[in-house]
């Protein structure tokens, strides 16, 4: 968003934040978090969620909300419905996460439900449209979606990437597209210096049995299948590079996975580390980082694996939104995260020190340019515009 004299003087204000989960173990979750630590900086920041980590709530005002309950989409009506109850007339603005019927602004990290629907071909459409629209998960999902994109004045959308943007108007066309804002993720570069500053290389790498001759992989994500892992530990298998080692960070079905490690002849080759606190550490020791997802926004792990100064392998668009910010090769771009050998090459491409050294440089220097204070100006600046679009 470019800067607009027009817009209504900044004041203090009071936002409420609408997260299910205020934690920062997914990436939504930290963009949250990250964003509302900064506002409230200058703001006054309430937090409206389900569950929270309690280290995270200084400087905050944390409202516990009814839930989590099961199913997922019932939960997602709870929460909304609870937010509308909890969140009175004194807030100056209501900035939310979360699939709900009232916001004045909506922070969007996910691909349409929708589109799940309209992407389907075939004989499968017709059935599918069929099951979701007799579903009550489906309703619910597709009324929720429908009362975030309709527009109305003084209420904007934040698209987390340019690939998110061009989803929900492929889907919703009937939504001016000057009600969408682009805000990309970021990095924490002070906790990033700091890790860099304290953490000892060799120390972790003994710590997770990685000896000095090995290439040291990492993938960070959660819901593997949807994140590439299939294909990755399949291109691990066609890598010529023996001497590769693959970590396995976050939470996903790990039996089903260790059993094809194992069926792949992969098992001393591979490490499920499970979910990560303190993720910063894994960059560092890694040699190279590789997320073959098949359907992300716009992931955080590779900018802070890039900004960490490790080599980076993604997926591009419209796979991955991330790769919006590659333009001087400062990472190694997967063309189809599908194929396994490609991902193969890719790892052997990264094997070679000269070239990690290049690619670790290069997206090193991007990254640094790349700090959530960015993010926060351009949802400052929505804010604004909002507050002046109801006068």
């Amino acid at each position: 968003m470019s800067e607009d004299n027009n817009l209504t003087p900044r004041k203090k204000l009071k936002i409420a934040v609408l997260v299910r989960n205020f934690v920062i173990t997914g990436g939504a979750e930290r963009y949250a978090y990250q964003v509302s630590r900064r506002l409230a900086a200058e703001h006054e920041i309430h937090i409206f969620c389900q569950t929270w980590e309690e280290s995270l709530a200084e400087g905050l005002t944390i409202h516990k909300l009814p839930g989590p309950v099961k199913p997922s989409f019932l939960n997602q009506l709870l929460f909304s419905w609870s937010c509308n109850r909890a969140v009175d007339e004194s807030f100056d603005l209501i900035y939310s996460h979360e699939r709900v019927t009232r916001f004045d602004v909506l922070s969007i990290h996910c691909h349409c439900y929708r589109g799940f629907l309209t992407r389907s071909s075939g004989w499968r459409k017709p059935f599918l449209w069929l099951s979701e629209l007799t579903s009550p998960r489906g309703l619910a999902y597709l009324w929720l979606e429908k009362k975030q994109y309709t527009a109305r004045q003084a209420r904007l959308l934040v698209a987390d990437s340019q690939m998110t943007v061009e989803d929900v108007l492929e889907n919703y066309p009937e939504l001016p597209p000057d009600r969408l804002i682009v805000a990309h993720p970021g990095v924490d570069l002070e906790e990033i210096d700091q890790a860099l500053a304290s953490s000892d290389q060799e120390a972790l790498r003994r710590q997770y049995h990685l000896t000095p001759e090995n290439f040291a992989l990492l993938f960070v994500g959660t819901e593997f299948k949807r994140k590439g892992l299939d294909a990755l530990l399949k291109g691990l298998r066609l890598a010529k590079c023996d001497s590769a080692r693959l970590l396995v960070a976050g939470a996903g079905d790990l039996p089903t996975y260790r059993r094809l490690a194992e069926q792949l002849g992969l098992a001393d080759r591979v490490s499920f580390l499970g979910r990560i606190s303190d993720i910063y550490p894994l960059y560092i020791l890694a040699d190279a980082f590789i997320l073959p997802t098949l359907d992300d926004p716009c992931p955080i792990a590779p900018l802070e694996a890039m900004s960490c100064g490790t080599a980076t392998i993604m997926s591009t668009t419209p796979w991955c939104g991330t790769a919006e910010h590659i333009g001087n090769d400062e990472a190694l771009i997967l063309r189809d995260p599908r194929d396994s050998g490609e991902i193969a090459k890719a790892i052997d491409r990264l094997a070679d020190p000269d070239v990690r050294r290049g690619y670790a440089e290069r997206g090193r220097k991007l990254g640094q340019g790349m700090g959530w204070e960015h993010t926060t100006r351009i949802t400052l600046e929505t804010f604004e515009r909002v507050l002046n679009e109801r006068n």
